[in-house]
């Protein structure tokens, strides 16, 4: 287990060189928060609509009405996403075999599967619905017991998911398979390669969790000394700069963890790592799982 977490830390950290060279790359994530950001926006007033005429004619559970425009935002949403994710994905499987990627390499192939990203978004967005039902109805209860453990099983189950798919666009990406199908490769992929997966996913999300808690702790301190200004101005700068450091963050580790799941697929499936991570520490990585 010790050398996984080294191997995976070590994985992790040289998919920075690719979004180093390639900047590019932060457009897709970019792309992914623009347009989830519109989506919200057009289901917010729906949303709410169906939402007040639940609380008027006093349900205690969402009407099927609601529940049906909740997943169908969900379902779209998951589908900019996953879109998103196979764009960046197809440009970084550039970036690996050596050439120079750019937006619409991308943008092209995630066109060129978007019959299949559709399925995906639509069994994604099933998951995430029933996870969210699990997690809601604890908080309704009055048992503090059963909400701890309604969140806790809500949570496993999108994380199990989570896990299930790791390897699914990067199989979108490079095989073009059918959506079920995709699953099982990908499936196939994280028990062959669990520990570094796992782990060198685990270790993006904790960098970021750190930068997240410092930029916490320092865009306090810097919305404070704006605030004991009194200027308007400065603490709607300093409320914008902060956020910006926030948006900064998670396009940063979102394009990273794409490199990442590319690269890693590359070896497991050619042995060849490619061109920014260390074929030598993949396949110290594997051993026998070649």
């Amino acid at each position: 287990m010790n050398r996984k977490i080294a191997n995976g830390a070590q994985l992790s950290a040289q998919s920075w060189r690719a979004l180093r060279e390639n900047p590019q790359l932060l457009l897709f994530p970019l792309i992914s928060l623009i347009a989830s950001i519109l989506v919200t926006v057009v289901f917010f007033i729906p949303l709410a609509g169906t939402n007040l005429i639940d609380i008027a004619q006093g349900r205690e559970n969402p009407s099927i009405l609601t529940i049906v425009v909740l997943f169908l935002y969900y379902v779209v949403n998951y589908t900019v996403v996953i879109f998103s994710n196979t764009a960046l994905i197809g440009a970084a499987a550039v970036a690996i075999r050596g050439e120079k990627p750019t937006l619409q390499d991308g943008l092209n192939l995630a066109m060129s599967r978007l019959g299949k990203i559709i399925p995906y978004a639509i069994v994604s967005a099933t998951v995430g619905m029933i996870a969210r039902s699990i997690s809601q109805s604890g908080r309704r209860s009055n048992n503090v017991l059963v909400a701890i453990l309604a969140a806790i099983i809500g949570g496993l189950l999108q994380g199990a998911w989570n896990l299930v798919v790791f390897f699914a666009i990067p199989v979108l990406v490079y095989e073009n398979i059918g959506f079920m199908d995709s699953l099982k490769r990908s499936l196939e992929l994280f028990r062959q390669t669990w520990g570094e997966s796992f782990v060198g996913s685990t270790v993006i999300g904790g960098v970021s969790c750190l930068i997240t808690l410092a930029v916490l702790v320092i865009g306090g301190l810097i919305i404070f000394a704006a605030v004991s200004t009194g200027s308007i101005a400065l603490i709607i700068g300093a409320i914008a700069l902060v956020v910006l450091a926030f948006v900064a963050l998670g396009l940063l580790s979102g394009a990273v963890n794409g490199v990442f799941q590319a690269s890693l697929y590359q070896y497991a499936t050619t042995g060849d790592a490619g061109k920014y991570i260390d074929t030598e520490l993949a396949r110290a990585a594997f051993g026998s799982g070649q």
